[in-house]
């Protein structure tokens, strides 16, 4: 074939096609005028792709057009690492579409020297709460007293109010319903009547007095900000309260408090981190990363240019 017909990628994107925010990196790209491409894992079927292995090249063809991605190529903007945890039930098609691209997507791990963010493979480690949390005491972070169980451990106080969250996103469908469970606060004698035996959860203390501190983490940048409803700390779940009744501050963070984030990030081998953690008593108690976190919603709300720092890493101009 003619090299002429051939269009080669350096930046390369992988997302599906509803996810809003991969639109402000796409956007950012093009007013810099950088060629990238985008592919989303909803959308495979709409393309043509093969990978030579004597040639180490990807070759994708979309509308017409082809498109080529060396091993060489500069970053990968891995949005969607995964397909969504999900428990609808899909027929033998939808099984075998979904298992075979997302094994597609875990083996562009082969782009090794691509600037990633982030790479799959500490994607999938740094998504166990468990190992987040070990990894956070680890580098020094404050961490509520935690328990990941399946019954009421023996060292629960009846008077005292505890958290309780699932170990991993619950997203749950009867019929058409789609359910997600929160954060809940329950105290330990309300704790005692529940059932836990089905599945385990994590058990935190609570902390009083709270403030929630979003922080997103773009290799060495930190954008920091403060949750409030009202001015003030929400007790629950901050999620659960309507979008229109929040307030995001940019916030700095102590140096101290920075430098022991940017080591839990390099522990977990992570670019890219959406942070949450607490204020309370003057402590910044860790509570967890989100290694394909949301952003875009910071855009707007608190004016943080995460679109652009992306976009700086993905072109090399900072580690």
């Amino acid at each position: 074939m003619n090299s002429n017909k051939f269009i080669e990628i350096k930046h390369l994107i992988v997302s599906s096609s509803v996810d809003y925010t991969t639109d402000y990196i796409c956007l950012e790209l093009k007013r810099r005028g950088v060629h990238y491409l985008r592919i989303n894992r909803d959308k495979f079927k709409e393309y043509e792709i093969w990978f030579s292995l004597d040639e180490e090249m990807l070759n994708v063809l979309i509308e017409k057009k082809h498109y080529l991605i060396s091993k060489n190529i500069d970053s990968v903007y891995f949005r969607a690492p995964v397909f969504l945890r999900s428990h609808k039930t899909y027929t033998v098609q939808e099984q075998l579409y979904r298992s075979q691209w997302s094994a597609f997507i875990r083996n562009l791990v082969l782009f090794k020297k691509a600037r990633w963010i982030n790479n799959p493979v500490a994607v999938y480690g740094a998504e166990n709460k468990l190992y987040q949390l070990d990894v956070a005491k680890k580098v020094g972070l404050d961490v509520p007293r935690s328990y990941v169980t399946n019954v009421v451990p023996y060292t629960i106080e009846s008077g005292k109010r505890y958290v309780i969250k699932s170990l991993d996103t619950a997203l749950f469908y009867a019929g058409d319903r789609e359910m997600f469970t929160y954060t809940t606060i329950v105290k330990g004698d309300e704790m005692r009547e529940l059932s836990l035996s089905d599945a385990p959860v994590i058990i935190q203390e609570y902390l009083k007095n709270k403030v929630d501190l979003r922080v997103t983490v773009v290799g060495k940048k930190i954008f920091s900000v403060k949750i409030l409803k009202k001015g003030m700390g929400i007790e629950e779940d901050w999620r659960k309260t309507p979008k229109e009744e929040l307030s995001y501050i940019p916030i700095c963070l102590p140096e101290y408090v920075e430098q022991k984030i940017l080591r839990l990030m390099n522990e977990l081998k992570l670019v890219f981190g959406g942070i949450d953690l607490a204020y309370s008593d003057g402590k910044y108690y860790f509570i967890e990363v989100n290694p394909t976190g949301e952003w875009g919603w910071l855009l707007n709300t608190a004016k943080i240019p995460v679109d652009k720092a992306i976009v700086d890493y993905m072109e090399g101009q900072y580690e």
